[in-house]
Parts: structure tokens; sequence; C-alpha cells
């Protein structure tokens, strides 16, 4: 009777513990999205329709950006006019907003985000960094939370003295997170098949239209 009250006791102590492993996982893995320069801006694996009052405060989109190369760049088309236009010459918040990030392993390296004007005059501002710190061959398919960066000083910085843009480039860079590092000295280190994507990317300016 003895033994037999000890190995039950021993299959609960056993099933505590892995039931505690996942969740510092999972919670690894969340935290740490919500980090390094940004803020969670939902749950994961959640997807909704932007609403009417998004759609109009929003100045540019684009969709389905895969990581998988060490240097990556979407153009978001800007409004010229509207009720987001105009509320960014009036100076604004403007916030960046990354949207379904996915990842089914770990990429390997980090990645920054920049905003970039392109042309013969191109120049850019650092935004963030995207870290996966606690994703794991074991971690499956994973949707990590939305991410928002306020933008605002760099979209005034790239306008400078021009009354608008007409565009603006969403830069990815890898990086090990070194002052060092370069997208061509860490390219070795990206896994190009951790299945890393971003959903969407939305510029998109605060307040009611």
């Amino acid at each position: 009777m003895r033994q037999l009250f000890s190995n039950t006791a021993s299959s609960k102590v056993a099933a505590r513990i892995v039931r505690l492993g996942l969740s510092v996982l999972c919670a690894t893995v969340f935290f740490s999205a919500a980090c390094a320069g940004g803020t969670s801006t939902g749950g994961a694996g959640e997807k909704k329709e932007m609403s009417k009052e998004e759609a109009a405060n929003t100045l540019g989109t684009a969709a389905q950006i895969r990581l998988d190369e060490p240097r990556l760049s979407a153009r978001l088309p800007l409004a010229a006019s509207g009720p987001a236009a105009d509320r960014l010459r009036r100076g604004l918040a403007a916030e960046l907003v990354l949207d379904g990030v996915e990842v089914s392993q770990p990429p390997g390296v980090m990645f920054n985000v920049y905003l970039g004007v392109p042309g013969p005059n191109p120049r850019r501002q650092y935004v963030g960094t995207l870290s996966f710190f606690g994703v794991s061959h074991s971690s499956g398919h994973v949707t990590l939370p939305g991410r928002t960066f306020d933008v605002t000083e760099q979209l005034q910085a790239l306008r400078g003295q021009s009354p608008q843009l007409s565009e603006v480039q969403v830069v990815f860079e890898a990086t090990d997170g070194t002052a060092e590092s370069t997208p061509e000295k860490v390219g070795a280190l990206l896994n190009r098949q951790a299945g890393l994507r971003v959903g969407s990317v939305r510029l998109r300016v605060q307040g009611r239209p």
C-alpha cells in the first residue's frame, strides 16, 4: 500500500512539473515578443478585421512579409489625403503596427526594424528590434502577439522640410544584437526554414477622424 501511494504521488508531481514547464515556455515566448522597443497589441493567433475607424487612421499597409533573407524591405505607399494624412501633417502621433508574426523554428537571429525613404537621397530611422527568445524546435508553430512602435519622431525626421511623404519602406535587417553586427555577417546564422513571417504591416496615425 505504501509503494502504491508513493507511485501515485510521484505521478502527480511529475504531471505538475510538466504543466509548469509548458507554462514557463509560453510565458517566455510571449514576454520576449513584448520587449525590445515595442508594445504588444494582441494575443497569439488573434485575427480581426480592420474597423472603419482603424481604416480611417491608416496611412499605408503591406501584407505577408517572409523574413527568410538577412535583409528585406516592404513598400508602404502613403495616403496623400484623408483623415490620417491630415492628422500626420498636424504632427499627431504615428505608429507602426506589425500583426500576425508567426514562426515555426528558432530563426537564429533577431531583426532590426527601420523606416526608410528610397530615392536619390535615401535615409532611414531605427524603429525597434524583433527578438524570439524562448522559441525552440519543440515550440511548434507559434503566432506571437502584435507589435506596435511609436514612429512619430522617425516620420518627422524622414519628412524633413517636405510637406508630405508619398511612400516609406519598412526594412528588416538580421542582427545578432552586437554593435558590429551586419546582415552580411550574420546571414549564415539565419534559419531560412524557420517559417518566420509578418502577416501585416500598418502605419497609422492616432486620433479620431
